[in-house]
């Protein structure tokens, strides 16, 4: 599978806690991604430095080429995924993981779900920033993606929901 869980490949990171992002309303199942901790509303002018200021014509291109995943992802970037062997029960691992050590590509082509049979959903944040949902129905495969505008559209958060 293309999904990649960057908590399991990067395990010996160190563990540090974020804030959960906030649902909004719904964008639409074109491409986008979003949330995690931001640093204010973008800069003014942010789209004349930016190839792609609207989000919807940014993650196409962000799925697919890696050169712009290595340009537009936080350094550090949150990692969080399910320790299913936790005790008691399973429970949420977050990590930070230096952009040195990030897997490439952080993240599937969203053109290429459709043909693997799974889905995207995109999501507006409350603070403007998007979440990109990527899921195989009826199975516990899905991974949330969260961007913000800094002034250019960054991924900051991965999180694999997967048990």
């Amino acid at each position: 599978m293309l999904a990649v869980s960057l908590g399991i490949l990067l395990a010996a990171c160190q563990p540090t806690a974020t804030p959960a992002s906030t649902a909004a309303e719904p964008v639409h199942a074109a491409p986008a991604a979003a949330t995690g901790d931001t640093s204010g509303p973008p800069a003014a002018g942010a789209g004349a430095s930016c190839p792609y200021p609207a989000f919807e014509a940014f993650l196409p291109h962000f799925g697919n080429e890696i050169a712009l995943q290595e340009k537009s992802v936080a350094d550090p970037l949150v990692s969080e995924y399910i320790d299913a062997a936790a005790e008691p029960e399973p429970q949420l691992v977050s990590q930070k993981i230096a952009l040195r050590e990030v897997t490439w590509p952080v993240m599937p082509d969203p053109a290429a779900l459709p043909r693997q049979g799974r889905e995207m959903d995109v999501t507006r944040q409350d603070d403007g920033s998007m979440k990109l949902l990527i899921r195989t129905p009826d199975t516990s495969d899905q991974q949330s993606y969260y961007f913000v505008q800094r002034p250019c559209w960054q991924l900051v958060r991965v999180v694999d929901e997967s048990i």
